[in-house]
């Protein structure tokens, strides 16, 4: 075997260990999600709309993405249901409940310069619990702006509302793909 197909080869087997833990119906919800938010982004930063821009102006990239991410919705609400039936919320959401103790544990691993290992409550779970409500809040947000400037014309309010929660979801995809990205350093310095 060349060294190209050993690299190949190390790089799904690294891919797999990161994702390891999840079903496997998450696993493609996860990629679906992660591929199409990036199309979202995208396309977003390609076009232009105003909040007083009325719906016949709304170019077709627009309408493209704003159709698109009513099938990001829909995705996002299955991903939202499939990963809550598999864990608790006080899992996703411990400060909902005052519970602290395993997010300070993994706050003070951090603070020796290690990476905590992803457990219940923890802080890789907390991250993933309001990166999940970052997304709903995106394609909600999204979705309720494109009602009302498809039925009355504009909205520019809601449009700001969506902008501003985009934010956060881009926020989150930028800093949780980081992470998996330290994640993968961190295994395939330990896998040579």
């Amino acid at each position: 075997m060349n060294s190209k197909s050993l690299i190949k080869q190390k790089f799904a087997t690294g891919i797999a260990v990161l994702f390891a833990h999840l079903p496997s119906a998450e696993k493609t919800l996860h990629f679906i999600v992660i591929f199409w938010v990036l199309w979202q982004l995208i396309s977003s930063s390609l076009m232009h709309v105003d909040g007083d821009t009325l719906w016949p102006q709304i170019e077709l990239l627009a309408k493209i993405h704003a159709f698109s991410g009513v099938g990001l919705m829909v995705i996002a609400l299955v991903f939202f249901i499939k990963v809550v039936t598999r864990r608790k919320l006080t899992d996703l959401y411990p400060w909902l409940y005052r519970n602290f103790s395993v997010i300070k544990a993994d706050l003070y691993c951090l603070a020796r310069l290690q990476l905590p290992e992803p457990k219940p409550a923890g802080l890789a779970a907390t991250v993933e619990g309001l990166g999940l409500l970052a997304l709903l809040l995106a394609v909600c947000s999204g979705f309720i702006w494109l009602l009302v400037a498809y039925f009355y014309g504009s909205a520019a309010l809601l449009l700001d509302v969506h902008k501003t929660s985009v934010g956060a979801i881009e926020a989150y995809f930028y800093a949780h793909g980081g992470l998996a990205i330290l994640h993968f350093i961190v295994w395939w310095r330990k896998a040579h």
